[in-house]
């Protein structure tokens, strides 16, 4: 998957930068993962995060209008947890078929030491694979 590299550093900045699950969400054009929105205002535990969906339809209603399409949610989890929980995978299917989509960016920000960032992609049926990154 390509991704701008001032999108993936923003995303560190926001995201890497506190707590684990808080988010937002990414959108594409071209191809190419271009925009992201950190949800300020989604609440979130050391658990869950939850966006303000409120908010997120705005700026994705907003994303249309410059034809960037919506392709996923991005989130935090700690270092011991690096991969998506069975239910991130539950609400990836329920954004997918709320939006007729086939499949959905669902990337980790996973918080440790070090924060880094691995992109998932989870499909209908709740099949998760990796993802390589092109930084553009």
């Amino acid at each position: 998957m390509n991704i701008e590299v001032n999108v993936l550093n923003e995303i560190m900045s926001t995201i890497g930068s506190v707590s684990p699950e808080t988010g937002g969400i990414i959108g594409t054009q071209n191809d190419v993962v271009c925009a992201y929105y950190f949800d300020r205002t989604g609440s979130c535990d050391s658990n869950t995060y939850k966006p303000d969906t409120d908010n997120v339809n705005r700026v994705i209603s907003e994303w249309e209008k410059q034809d960037i399409q919506f392709v996923g949610v991005v989130h935090s989890h700690e270092e011991k947890q690096p991969a998506l929980s069975y239910a991130d995978i539950v609400y990836a299917q329920a954004i997918m078929k709320a939006n007729d989509m086939e499949r959905i960016l669902f990337p980790l920000v996973v918080i440790g030491n070090k924060a880094r960032f691995i992109m998932y992609m989870v499909d209908r049926c709740g099949d998760v694979t990796a993802e390589e990154i092109t930084l553009i």
